[in-house]
Formats: C-alpha cells, structure tokens, sequence
C-alpha cells in the first residue's frame, strides 16, 4: 500500500539497537543492530525525515561506535529500560507527524507464559529483561499516541525469538509491559514485520541481521526508482518473503519471517511463506498434545513396551518418573520428556528404536511435533552429556582450542562463547540439514585432528562416530571423509606444504550496473574457511576493492592463486585486468600481481565425473603441447562437443579465435566444461592473429603445472598497455581436488 500524498517532513522514528548487555561475552554481546539502525536511518534521512524527528535509543558495542557517530541530530540515549519506557510512554505523544516507524534489533527471547521479549542491556545469565513485544505494538494504538496524528504505523522487530531453557524460564521474570491502557485508537493501521516465529532465532551475516537487510535492500531499490514515493510495503514483504521462502527450500535456511497486517488492507492474520494462518491460540500446547497422541498410538496396546520406554527415558533423563509409575502413560512421558532441553528427541530415538519401531510417516511427524517443543536440540541426553563430560574434563587451555575450532568450522555466524557447554549448545543450534555434516560434529572432528592421536582426540572420534551411526543416512561416509580431508590438513600443517589459495564465487550480473553478489573463502592450513560474503548485488567496483582487502590480508605476491568460480556465460570476464593498488605509487592488475585462473560452477554431471578425473590426472605429468586445440570455425555447440570428446586422453584445449560464423565461445566452453576438460587457454584481444602469436609465446614448451605462474608472468610483463595482446590471455584451471565449498548456512544467535 503506497499512503497518498505522503510527506516524509511528516514522519517520526524510534530506533533502538542494543547490543551490549550486562553479561558481557559468553555469547551476549551482539555485532549487528548498531549497523542495521544506521542503515534504517539514512533511508529515512535521504527520504527527506529530520534527524530531530528520530529517536535513536542505543547501546552499541565500542567498535561500532562509529556507525551511529554521524546521526548527530537525533535525539539519542542508551537503550536501557529507564530509556526506553520514557520514549514510548512519554515522548511519543505530542507527536504531529502522519507516519511512525518503530525499529528494533538485538537479541530476544521468548520468555514465561509464551511472551517475547525484547532484551534490554541490563539483561544478564539468569536474568534476561526485555520490552513485551506484543505489549509494545498495543502501545501504539493507546493514547500514548495523539488520537489525531500518527495516521500509520510501522514495526520491524529484527529479534531472536528462541526458547529459553526449562530450567530459566521458569525463573525467568516476564517481559515488561509498556502499558495496560485500552487500545482506543483501533482504527489506527499497523504494518509489524517480525523477523522470525516463536522459537527460531533471527540470522545475522556480516555484521548485520539478514532479515533487515533484505528489507533494507527493498525499501533502497523502490526510493531509487521514485526517491519522494512512501513505499509500497505490501509490494516490499512479498518480495522479502519470496527471498526467505527461497533460501529456505534452497538451504533450509531455518528461518521465516511474519507479518502482521492490521486494518492496513482489511487484513488482521498472521501469514508465514507457504503456511496456512496459524491456529488461534487456546492457552494449551498443540505440539505437546500432538506428540502424546503419537506416542500413545505407538504404545497404547503394548504395556511392556511402554514400561520399557519409561525406564529408559528415565535412565537417560536421570530423573524419577513424574507420577506413579503404575500410572505413567503417552502425556505423561511427553510431559516427562520436557523437562530437559534434550527430552524430547531422546524419546523419540527410544520410541523408535524399541521392538516393533515406529511407522516411518509417525516418525517424521514426530520430529516435526519435537521440533516444535525443542527447537535447534537433536542430540540425545546422553549424547549431550557424555561430550560435556569429555570437554571440561580437560585443562583450559583444551576447551579454548574446541572453542576456536567452532569458529573455523562454523564460519560466517556469530560464535563468541568459550565455555563448552554454551559453545555445544550454540553448534547445536545450527541447523540440522542431514546429509550434510552437522556442524557440531565438524567442530568436533577438527578439535580432534587438532589433539593428534591421543586417547582425548580418540575419545572425540568415537563420541562422533557414535552420533553419526544413531543420526544414520550416508552420514557416517560423510564423517569419513571430512575426518580423513582434517587429517591430510593436519599433516600438511605440520611439514610445511599447506596448499594456500584464495577463491571468489561470483553470481551472474544483474541490472544496468552489472551488479553481483559474492563469496570468499581461502584455503590454508586449517581447511576452507569463509572471509566474505555479500548477499546483496553491488557494483564491480566495490567488489575490486573487497577482493583487495582481501587479498592484503591473505594473499602472498606473485605465489597465492586466485580462482574465480563463474557462470558458463561469464568465463571471459576479466577478472584478471581488474585494478589493485589504488593506495599505493601506482595501480597493478590483479593478474600481473597473482596467478589469477577461472572455474565454471556448471555443468558437473556426476555421470561424467569420471572424465574430469581422468583428463586432470594427466596434468601433471603433462607438457603444454599436450594441449587439444580447437578449430576456430565450429559451427555449433554439438560440434565442439564432438571435437572435444575425440580426444578424451588430452588434459585441455587451447580455444582459438572465432570465424565469424562459427559458434559463440561460450558455447564452445559449455561444451568443454561438460566434456570434463579442467584446463583451457584462450585469448580474448579483438585481434585475433596477434591473440594467436600471444598464445604461442604462453604454450612453448613447458610443464603444463607451470601455465599458472608462467601467465602471470606474462600478463606482468605487458601491465599497465591495455591493448597489448597479452592483457587478453586467459585461463580455466580447474583442479577438482579443491573445489568450491558449500554456500553457507547463515545463522547467528
């Protein structure tokens, strides 16, 4: 809905950021919220809102300090409860504006009696305090708003909302509530975007919360199109919610945003991408009725069975039954179950695995109901324990060292604890997206290749080994290999002969701009880690300059190699021409200062795998006049196909020139990449008999695993002449022993 004659000069901003809290570290302090309510702000600032009609309540890390500094004209504070109880039930109501926008961002929780709430930075271990969050958006419809102004309203709570533990919540004082006046003013339109459901936790990537940064990306591209325009939010959560529905049945990405539209087109539900309206809430716990109707339908006719049941849930839970045991029955152990974090899956693995099992569809529906009640736990009571018990068993300086493998293992999220428990419970609480490896058994496994061969590493090894086998699939093979990847690691580490390289993944370009997303990972000692990842397109000026941060920071001069992952239709880009050194005496080309080589990301049939293999094997005993090369004149892809297939024992092509009719080049390096070729040279100089004498200089006779540096060496020799031939040459390395690795699963807590 776009409000007509909208004057953003009428328009007011509460913006609250919070992450320092009282309990500092252990996973309290949060990196984020600072730089999204500045984002947040200068969209509204570049619209045309007055700094002194917002209100920033802040509580910001010292080193983020900085992205709030230039929002000198608002009206700022700290974020704390006096704070924030004084903007909401006092400031806001001699407003005379038509439009408030209420922001929030930091962590969440949902607390006692099922309420969300918004954490102050008084909040500690035990003692979680926050804002009711319901309460809140009531407050907007009360007369702590001026009846006659504030025509509209809208909420954006970029929050966690995960469980508390039984054990906290019970002691757990309820969220605060801003007011409990009548809400009069019911007519008032309210548009409240959450970034997750109850029980989920809302992701952050880079320093900012991923929900608001789609929103962000949104609500920027309508103000490019019409810069005065109020936005259209309808139109903006379609395509945010389309955004989430995609990640998540791309990656499951584990998170799902809601809104609530109130009186704003006449619609007053709640609606969850690809999900029916939730059911009205009647006080209960449909889950927990669910599962025990589950339970009860597996164990209703078999006494024994169920006895058995209960003395094992008990063993593992270590508690006594909640009632007489003569009387325990399906709700009983349901209700038995959660009484720890890890109760519920526990029994659902006993369930499954007494005599006579469970039907396989009940099984599923059964983690799903479990799922609902213990979001993010999977492990066993047992299995928690167990890895718990073997963790601070040992020196501290060990537990630093599981907390630092974390890190590595879980790249890209927000890890900050050091203590074993939180730092087990927070990979526990990554998502669980079988049959890739959990990464709270990664973590586990690179503490262990780590350690060596003792009998601490050893113990790891079986406590993973052990999950694995229950978890069941392939992932026990998974296991396998990445434990055999660490080893080879952890050997290379320890002679000297780390392969280092650095590796870029870009999208296809979109819009005038050709804008691009990116990913970046480098290779080492350590495996592969992620450095940067950007989700929103920006222009290829911005990624030279981060691929030269970078590269400062990982890369060695004239030895690392730089591999950019491509689209069939995108190999010719020139990466290897872009500029590097613009802080220095003078500017080089990425190519002339790294071996700079292109990878396709498509086209791998695992069909014909056996061909990538096959031809790569042979490069390294192979010359460069071992190379196949290509007619210029193929007449279709069909046709280079064919040429490329005839010669199945050459390691790689040289493409030449095209002829005028023949096929488009990148339909000759479809052809190349699908027929398994992992080495291709070509040059891309308008030219094409000066592009050939260039390409013989590059193929005389050497080693074909000398190509990469030889070509940098060349590209050096001709930097800074843009029409020299050599400028154009061109190569696809393709080495299918350091493949890219997987996105990411972007999660923070």
């Amino acid at each position: 809905m776009r409000p007509a004659g909208h004057d953003w000069r009428r328009t007011h901003a509460v913006v609250v950021a919070v992450e320092q809290y009282a309990s500092r570290g252990d996973g309290w302090d949060l990196s984020g919220p600072a730089n999204d309510a500045a984002r947040m702000m200068r969209w509204l600032r570049d619209r045309g809102v007055p700094l002194g009609h917002m209100h920033l309540l802040a509580s910001p890390l010292e080193q983020n300090e900085g992205l709030l500094a230039g929002f000198t004209g608002v009206r700022r504070t700290t974020a704390d409860r006096m704070h924030v109880r004084r903007v909401f039930q006092e400031e806001l109501r001699p407003l005379d504006v038509d439009w408030l926008w209420v922001y929030w961002a930091g962590h969440g929780v949902q607390a006692g009696h099922n309420r969300w709430s918004l954490l102050y930075p008084e909040s500690r271990d035990g003692d979680p305090q926050g804002v009711d969050a319901e309460n809140l958006i009531s407050l907007l419809r009360t007369d702590r708003l001026p009846a006659r102004a504030a025509e509209r309203a809208v909420v954006v709570l970029d929050v966690c909302r995960t469980t508390l533990k039984p054990g906290e919540q019970a002691h757990a004082a309820d969220p605060d509530p801003l007011t409990n006046r009548t809400e009069a003013n019911v007519a008032r339109p309210l548009f409240v975007m959450r970034a997750s459901r109850p029980g989920e936790a809302a992701k952050s990537v880079h320093g900012a919360g991923l929900f608001t940064s789609k929103l962000m990306d949104e609500l920027e591209a309508g103000s490019r199109r019409d810069p005065a325009a109020a936005p259209d939010l309808d139109g903006v959560w379609g395509r945010v919610r389309g955004h989430f529905v995609e990640l998540e049945a791309r990656d499951g990405a584990g998170q799902v945003p809601t809104v609530q539209c109130s009186n704003w087109n006449d619609d007053n539900d709640d609606y969850v991408p690809g999900r029916l309206p939730a059911a009205p809430a009647t006080g209960q716990n449909p889950a927990r009725d669910r599962l025990s109707l589950l339970v009860r339908a597996v164990l209703a006719d078999d006494g024994p069975a169920l006895a058995r049941v209960a003395y094992g849930l008990g063993a593992e839970l270590g508690t006594a039954p909640p009632c007489d045991p003569l009387g325990i029955d399906a709700a009983a152990l349901v209700d038995w179950a959660l009484t720890l974090p890890h109760g519920v899956p526990t029994l659902i693995h006993l369930l499954a695995a007494a005599p006579g099992g469970v039907d396989p569809a009940d099984l599923v529906s059964m983690k799903a109901e479990g799922h609902q009640l213990a979001p993010d736990r999977w492990l066993l009571c047992g299995e928690h324990e167990a890895l718990l018990a073997l963790l601070e068993a040992q020196p501290a300086e060990v537990a630093k060292e599981f907390a630092d493998a974390a890190r590595k293992e879980a790249v890209g999220t927000d890890l900050t604890a050091t203590v074993p428990r939180q730092v087990v419970d927070d990979l526990e609480s990554l998502l669980l997206n079988l049959p890739r490896l959990p990464r709270l058994l990664g973590a586990v496994e690179r503490a262990a290749a780590a350690a060596g061969d003792g009998s601490y590493a050893e113990a790891l090894r079986l406590w993973s080994d052990a999950c694995a086998q229950r978890l069941g699939g392939d992932l026990p093979v998974v296991l396998a290999d990445r434990r055999e990847t660490l080893g080879e690691q952890a050997a290379a580490a320890g002679t000297g002969a780390v392969d280092e390289r650095v590796q870029i993944r870009l999208s296809v370009p979109s819009g005038p701009a050709g804008q691009r997303t990116y990913q970046v990972w480098t290779h080492g000692a350590s495996g592969a880690e992620s450095v940067e990842v950007r989700d929103a397109p920006v222009e290829p000026a911005e990624i030279e300059r981060a691929v030269e941060t970078i590269l400062d920071r990982h890369g060695r001069v004239h030895s690392t190699p730089v591999e950019f992952f491509l689209d069939a239709r995108d190999l010719e880009l020139d990466v290897h021409r872009w500029k590097i050194g613009a802080d220095g005496p003078f500017t080089r080309s990425l190519g002339a200062e790294f071996p700079v080589a292109v990878r396709c990301t498509e086209h791998r049939s695992s069909r014909r795998e056996h061909l990538w293999l096959g031809r790569w094997e042979q490069v390294a005993g192979a010359r460069t006049g071992d190379l196949h090369r290509l007619p210029g004149d193929l007449p279709t892809m069909t046709a280079a196909h064919g040429c490329v297939s005839a010669r199945e024992d050459a390691p790689g092509v040289v493409v030449a020139a095209a002829s005028p009719n023949a096929a488009p080049r990148t339909d000759v390096f479809t052809a190349c990449v699908f027929g398994g070729v992992p080495v291709i040279v070509w040059c891309g100089h308008d030219e094409p008999e000066r592009g050939d004498e260039e390409l013989k200089e590059l193929l005389t006779d050497c080693p074909l695993t000398e190509l990469p540096a030889r070509l940098r060496r060349l590209r050096a020799d001709c930097d800074g002449d843009d029409t020299h031939p050599r400028g154009g040459l061109a190569l696809l390395w393709d080495d299918p022993e350091r493949q890219l690795p997987r996105r990411l699963d972007l999660s923070a807590p």
